[in-house]
């Protein structure tokens, strides 16, 4: 395995320590949920289970949280390390060696350090947002962050790792500060906090990235959060969080999934045009992200994870959207791993870094079409408008074929194409300035050689 940076020859991309190109094609793998209730290898073999079906399918890129109880490596007292926990994290770095998957690790994820309860996620079974093993050293929060003593606990759980050997596998590609740190409250504290933490954490573990995240672009407020993400120094690489929210302020994410996914790497690229650019969480939930969707159970093809994983790549991200609901909530309920290999064979052969690719977007009218403009190549998705959730999912609408549609390709000496919800490739016939797309449901690749 090799280490993974941002590329030296075009930066909205990564390559390998080797100078190859690396497209992650990912997916969060955050925790296993009330695990304090199964036995250890209930938990280990459900990880090496989702792992196994995921690398099988072509996926090499996933993140998991270390501040759930059953990686937390500081669990009970501060100061104090879980061996049991630390075999844990390398059981995962094991697995992922031998399966060809890179990892980002999470560090925290907590909201509260009061000793007065648990604030627990909505979803059922997630982990728990408070740490009051920190209450008594901090009286909230903002405290915790600011606090020399709260700093170097935080800072004595990486270098623990670090001695472990983590910093020195190829599989950990970048730690992750906090997820969504901008739930804590004050900019003020977090940002002082993060400036602190990166250059010390990047002595820590000087062959990985280290980044950071806020919460879903959702809202008006994260246009100034992102901002804020955009002028972080150090970060490795800018990544944001997005859901299809029936409830959001934002009109996109109460949209199609394709458009607010493929929106939110054109806001990240708008900030940041020199880092690349990763759909780092993406699913879909009920309003103002009070419970996971009522379409998980319906979506059992998958057409939410599939324009997930599609749209943010095209659009110019350095890898396809990340999806968020890994478990018996959807991913594993369904077995839609498939879905990965689908998006593997899309993309493969194509080295971004070599074309160079320019993003684009245009229309017809039928059809949403993103594209990569690049040296010899151009690539296009095309999805089909008129087949959305609400139809095929809350109406029992089944998709219909696309036939005769067309698009304008100046320059194309020839057009490939792979459908994949068939699993198909056909050539698609190029007449002058246009190419005939073959017949399609839902969503087609083109791949127009120059």
């Amino acid at each position: 395995m090799k280490f993974v940076d941002v590329s030296k020859k075009y930066c909205r991309y990564f390559e390998n320590s080797d100078g190859s190109t690396y497209i992650p094609i990912g997916l969060n793998i955050c925790f296993f949920r009330d695990s304090e209730r199964y036995p250890e290898k209930t938990v280990l073999d459900t990880y090496q289970r989702w792992m196994t079906d995921f690398a099988a399918a072509g996926g090499n890129f996933m993140r998991v949280w270390l501040g759930v109880p059953f990686f937390d490596i500081m669990p009970e007292k501060a100061g104090e390390f879980s061996e049991k926990n630390i075999s844990h994290i390398r059981f995962i770095i094991h697995l992922a060696e031998k399966l060809n998957i890179k990892l980002k690790f999470t560090f925290e994820h907590f909201r509260r350090v009061d000793a007065a309860g648990n604030d627990i996620e909505a979803y059922p079974g997630a982990a728990s947002f408070n740490k009051p093993l920190y209450a008594p050293f901090a009286a909230d929060i903002n405290e915790y962050l600011s606090s020399p003593v709260c700093r170097e606990f935080y800072l004595a759980k990486a270098r623990r790792m670090a001695q472990e050997g983590f910093g020195d596998s190829p599989a950990v590609i970048a730690w992750e500060l906090w997820n969504e740190i901008n739930c804590l409250g004050d900019m003020a504290h977090y940002g002082a906090w993060s400036d602190y933490m990166i250059p010390e954490l990047q002595k820590i573990f000087p062959r990985q990235m280290i980044v950071q995240n806020l919460g879903s672009f959702s809202g008006t407020d994260a246009y100034l959060l992102y901002d804020y993400l955009a002028k972080v120094k150090g970060n490795g690489y800018i990544q944001a969080h997005r859901y299809a929210d029936p409830g959001a302020e934002l009109d996109v994410c109460r949209g199609p999934l394709d458009v607010l996914s493929a929106d939110v790497i054109r806001e990240l690229h708008d900030r940041r045009p020199d880092l690349p650019a990763i759909l780092a969480e993406a699913g879909a939930v009920e309003a103002n992200h009070s419970l996971y969707s009522h379409y998980y159970a319906l979506d059992t093809q998958g057409t939410l994870l599939h324009d997930a994983l599609f749209a943010p790549f095209f659009a110019g991200s350095a890898g396809c959207g990340q999806f968020w609901h890994w478990d018996h909530l959807y991913i594993a309920r369904h077995d839609l791993y498939w879905h990965f290999s689908r998006f593997a064979e899309a993309i493969a052969g194509i080295d971004p870094v070599k074309e160079e690719f320019v993003p684009f977007r245009t229309a017809t009218r039928r059809m949403r079409v993103y594209g990569l403009r690049g040296k010899t190549m151009n690539l296009y998705w095309c999805r089909d408008k008129h087949n959305t959730r609400e139809l095929e999912l809350d109406n029992c609408v089944p998709p219909q074929p696309l036939c005769g549609e067309i698009l304008p390709a100046e320059g194309c000496r020839e057009c490939l194409s792979y459908l994949p919800w068939e699993n198909s490739h056909k050539q698609a016939s190029v007449n002058g300035n246009r190419i005939e797309i073959p017949e399609f449901t839902r969503s087609i690749v083109l791949k127009c050689l120059k």
